[in-house]
């Protein structure tokens, strides 16, 4: 077991979990978390498992509930399952009598490595990933990898992409990354775990030395400017963390002229095993590209990991994107 910081990381914390959820006056969770865990779960808030809870009308059903449950800012919040829930979750905890406590189980392999760690929740707002939200950090966060056990196909491409992403901003994450791979794809819990467990402190050094997002935080971004584009304009059919894949791909693709080539030489390869290669039109990929919270004015900034362990900020005109882009897509797909 680890203590990472508010961070509690374990093989097995199933009891720990329990304790959690118990000093916890409301507890949300989604419909496959309380099928598969109706003990741990009872009581809880159930939302429709799946991207599309990530709205206003989802949102205000929350709030409404712990209205009705007469939730005092002296009361603790709960979520129980991935990053689904814990986005929303927390915002509501976020906005709830101006911030009430919260505490956050990540049971998904993405929401342990990635979403359920650092603070930022959100909904999705009109067409638009993750645009209305605030950064509120849980009180306490509990790991426990058990929760994998029961974790759906989909789910753990899911976790993959948001796993793969965080090894490759350290030279040492990214050395151990290409040592588990097999087990990763083989879904080998007692291999994953060690990854997990790196994963939790990247995330959290980065997180606490930028708690906002104005500086060094903006490296957890890699694959995101075209993953969550992908996103919308497919509309969720794919998992957020298979479109972080695909992000991944076409950004070092797109700037492959800055990318050291034995690293690109090994890490696209590696991508194709789990996804492939993005099929959207450049134009659309731009205009939701443009909307992204990350950018400013006409230009957009594309984190790429130029080598192990660092990551370089690219700055794009429209038509210097477009071009990128169109010309990633063509070489990937051969």
């Amino acid at each position: 077991m680890d203590k990472i910081s508010n961070i509690l990381c374990g093989k097995d914390l199933t009891e720990d979990a329990a304790a959690a959820i118990k000093d916890c006056k409301f507890v949300v969770t989604d419909s496959n978390l309380a099928a598969l865990y109706p003990d741990l779960t009872r009581g809880a808030f159930v939302i429709p498992a799946g991207e599309n809870s990530k709205r206003q009308s989802v949102l205000f059903k929350i709030l409404s509930a712990m209205q009705k449950k007469r939730l005092k800012r002296s009361d603790k919040v709960c979520s129980v399952g991935g990053g689904v829930v814990s986005d929303i979750t927390g915002f509501a905890a976020a906005v709830y009598m101006r911030g009430v406590n919260w505490i956050n189980i990540p049971t998904s392999l993405l929401a342990m490595v990635d979403a359920g760690i650092g603070g930022k929740t959100a909904i999705n707002f009109n067409g638009v990933k993750n645009l209305v939200g605030a950064f509120h950090l849980p009180e306490r966060i509990v790991i426990s990898a058990e929760f994998l056990k029961t974790l759906p196909e989909r789910e753990w491409l899911d976790g993959a992409g948001e796993l793969i992403k965080t090894c490759l901003l350290t030279e040492d994450a990214y050395n151990a990354l290409k040592e588990k791979i097999g087990g990763l794809t083989a879904k080998d819990i007692d291999e994953v775990y060690p990854l997990v467990s790196l994963c939790v402190n990247i995330k959290n050094t980065v997180v606490k030395s930028d708690p906002t997002e104005k500086g060094l935080r903006k490296i957890l971004n890699v694959g995101h400017t075209v993953g969550h584009a992908l996103e919308s304009i497919e509309k969720y059919a794919l998992s957020h963390g298979e479109y972080v894949l695909k992000g991944m791909m076409t950004e070092l693709a797109m700037c492959k002229d800055l990318v050291d080539e034995r690293f690109y030489g090994e890490v696209i390869p590696l991508l194709l095993s789990f996804t492939s290669p993005p099929t959207a039109d450049p134009k659309s990929v731009c205009i939701k590209s443009l909307s992204d919270k990350k950018n400013d004015a006409d230009t957009i900034s594309v984190m790429v990991p130029t080598s192990a362990g660092k990551v370089t900020e690219v700055k794009m005109r429209q038509d210097d994107y477009t071009e990128r882009y169109a010309a990633a897509i063509k070489e990937l797909a051969l």
